[in-house]
């Protein structure tokens, strides 16, 4: 749970830079320089190629991969806060919350198990349509496709559903199960 406020700023980060890069505010010719970097001890030199962009549209798909990879790291840092907080992945599904974690499971597998090229990989019982906090996913058909954000709505919707877990899955941590067996 630590880190979930740095995984959805690096998100946001990444949606910015995005922008910038479509909107022509960062130059692929001021960007794409020699460049080296220096340990602080002086020991360690490591020099970054010149020219790692063809083109521009190389240039932006570099912006749009940053944003997939900072989307999943996003995705399975919410799972991971969700473990963190207590929450085993329920079985049967039943309630809104029960809803919320298998949907975020569901998404940090696409992501772990392939950040470049995710890729929906849902067991028989997570194929279904999922309903919280008003909001609905179907996943019954995706097994095996590549992920795609309109798959759950649009890119937006990581935060959404982050927005609709935090106050009710990860305020106060819950004392996990086997902290009930040492406990005197």
């Amino acid at each position: 749970m630590n880190y979930l406020p740095t995984a959805f700023a690096q998100l946001f980060f990444a949606w910015k830079l995005y922008n910038c890069a479509l909107d022509g505010k960062i130059s692929r010719e001021e960007l794409d320089i020699d460049l080296t970097f220096q340990s602080e001890d002086e020991r360690t030199v490591f020099v970054l190629p010149r020219k790692i962009f063809d083109n521009d549209d190389d240039f932006i798909l570099a912006f749009e991969n940053n944003l997939t990879i900072a989307f999943g790291a996003a995705a399975i840092t919410l799972d991971r806060s969700r473990y963190e907080a207590g929450h085993d992945l329920p079985n049967p599904i039943a309630t809104e919350e029960d809803q919320c974690i298998s949907l975020i499971y569901q998404i940090r597998c696409a992501f772990a198990h392939d950040i470049s090229e995710p890729r929906w990989k849902i067991k028989n019982r997570y194929r279904r349509v999922y309903n919280f906090g008003g909001m609905t996913f179907d996943l019954s058909e995706l097994d095996g496709q590549i992920f795609k954000y309109d798959h759950i709505g649009g890119p937006d919707q990581l935060v959404a559903i982050k927005d609709f877990a935090a106050p009710r899955l990860f305020q106060g941590r819950r004392v996990s199960r086997l902290a009930h067996v040492f406990a005197t």
